[in-house]
């Protein structure tokens, strides 16, 4: 349970950064775009272990967490 909890949190900040160093390097803001590159590095490699552990039920989680971590960034940027 506590896995798939992980997974969840790690899948929102995923596409929450994601979303973010998107707009950096739009903005023309390498060093910002970087941190957040070396941030989704991290996430990508706690996704990897979810999917090398096969447990389905945190990879759902992290799906989850992914959507609603992009759909409130993008809702929030638009304001």
């Amino acid at each position: 349970m506590w896995l798939a909890v992980l997974a969840l949190i790690c899948g929102f900040f995923m596409d929450v950064l994601w979303t973010l160093c998107v707009d950096a390097v739009t903005a023309k803001k390498p060093a910002v775009a970087a941190h957040f590159s070396v941030a989704l590095y991290i996430c990508t490699f706690v996704s990897t272990v979810l999917i090398v552990e096969k447990c389905f039920v945190a990879v759902a989680a992290y799906i989850v967490g992914g959507w609603i971590g992009t759909y409130l960034t993008v809702r929030w940027r638009m304001k």
